[in-house]
């Protein structure tokens, strides 16, 4: 495992909103990210949430981001904060120099993405999105598997109800290490009897969605769901993802993961009955991930019989406990990447043109869906249908110009 490096002095970090995620998840880390980032003040208009969290990281606490880049407290800034917001904080950060990474999705619309973008570069200062997903353990241990080449190359992902949309899309991003060339896709629409999954959230319908994506080196990914949280009886998150190589398969669904290889002996048999030849996985083994005392993750390993292949994880959090599947590890592992980029001590891992991409993909893939499945080309070159429909609806919504960064910034998104 390779030693993360640090700076010679942490950055003084602003943490620009204290809802549910900042507080139960965000809030927690910050006492193992001190090599990295200071965090020097709590911002959001929610008095309450914010005295909280305030009070929790032992900072002072603001009511309008305003006065607080006015204070000249922060060299960087973590929003947290709901998605229509991002484009309006992020470009006023930006233009003050403040380098900001947004939670995801990064934002609404590619227009909000260029701009974004466009200022960060005009101000030298590092914008990025917190995408998290592709830091998870199975995903860090498929990279791993790749790179190892235990399975030939792995040209082909097929993913049914795990995450979908923008976390997705990062993970294809992540794993390929570059970005699609084409989009296909089909949706479908079916009516379900009514519910609240949340007290925000009503259902009385649900959406059906199977894209495929197009990589460069041949890789090509399925990715299809319905609701990925279980809901009317369906399969739940994480749902059942294969990624199939040249002679074999990762499988990861809720009751096993595990690696299945067909072997050179297997391989090369011929059967005497139909169906008993060879190409079939002989050897199967489990992909574990090793736990601490305290529920962290340490490792994701499987012991082969060429050998073990593990992914070790470098951002232990000893005592915060978190997800078992090492959920706080991987903010922690997006913040410190995001960090170490705006020092300038290390290119980051998913930058902002992959930030922008993971957008465009579901962009695309709405606009193929929209023309019965036609494959459409990526990178997409000119304004669409689409960003127009969800540049009316913020504007309906919100009564200003989603692209109005002073009408946008004095907003307030409450949620819980």
């Amino acid at each position: 495992m390779n030693e993360i490096p640090t700076p010679h002095e942490p950055l003084k970090v602003a943490l620009i909103g204290a809802g549910n995620r900042a507080r139960r998840h965000y809030g927690p880390v910050f006492s193992f990210l001190k090599p990295w980032g200071q965090i020097v003040a709590v911002c959001d208009p929610v008095e309450e949430n914010c005295w909280a969290l305030a009070s929790m990281l032992d900072v002072p606490a603001y009511f309008d981001i305003r006065h607080l880049v006015a204070d000249g407290l922060m060299e960087a800034a973590l929003v947290v904060t709901p998605i229509p917001s991002h484009h309006s904080i992020s470009v006023y950060l930006s233009s003050h120099g403040i380098h900001n990474m947004c939670e995801t999705t990064w934002c609404s619309t590619l227009s909000q993405a260029k701009e974004m973008i466009q200022v960060a570069r005009q101000k030298n200062v590092v914008v990025r999105v917190a995408e998290n997903f592709f830091r998870f353990s199975i995903d860090r241990f498929a990279q791993t598997l790749n790179q190892s080449g235990y399975l030939g190359g792995i040209h082909r992902i097929f993913s049914y109800n795990d995450h979908t949309g923008y976390h997705n899309n990062s993970r294809w991003i992540a794993f390929a290490k570059n970005h699609p060339l084409w989009v296909q896709s089909i949706e479908h629409s079916m009516p379900t009897v009514s519910f609240y999954s949340t007290p925000q959230r009503y259902h009385q319908d649900e959406n059906f969605r199977a894209r495929y994506f197009g990589f460069p080196n041949d890789l090509l990914v399925i990715d299809s769901a319905s609701n990925i949280k279980g809901f009317l009886g369906r399969q739940g998150r994480p749902g059942h993802t294969e990624w199939q190589g040249e002679r074999g398969t990762l499988v990861y669904r809720p009751e096993v993961t595990e690696l299945r290889y067909c072997s050179e002996a297997h391989r090369h048999q011929k059967g005497h009955l139909p169906g008993k030849g060879g190409g079939r996985a002989d050897q199967v083994f489990p992909v574990e991930r090793e736990l601490g005392k305290d529920g962290q993750w340490i490792r994701t390993y499987c012991q082969t019989k060429d050998g073990v292949i593990e992914y070790i994880n470098p951002h232990r959090l000893d005592g915060a406990g978190g997800k078992g599947m090492g959920y706080n590890s991987a903010i922690a592992d997006h913040i410190i990447d995001f960090l170490l980029a705006a020092r300038g001590i290390q290119q980051s891992e998913f930058d902002e043109e992959d930030a922008m991409m993971s957008l465009m993909m579901d962009v695309g893939a709405k606009i193929s869906a929209m023309n019965e499945g036609r494959r459409i080309k990526l990178p997409l070159e000119e304004e669409t249908e689409v960003e127009a429909h969800v540049l009316n609806d913020l504007r309906e919504e919100y009564g200003v110009d989603p692209m109005d960064v002073e009408a946008m910034l004095s907003l307030s998104y409450p949620k819980p």
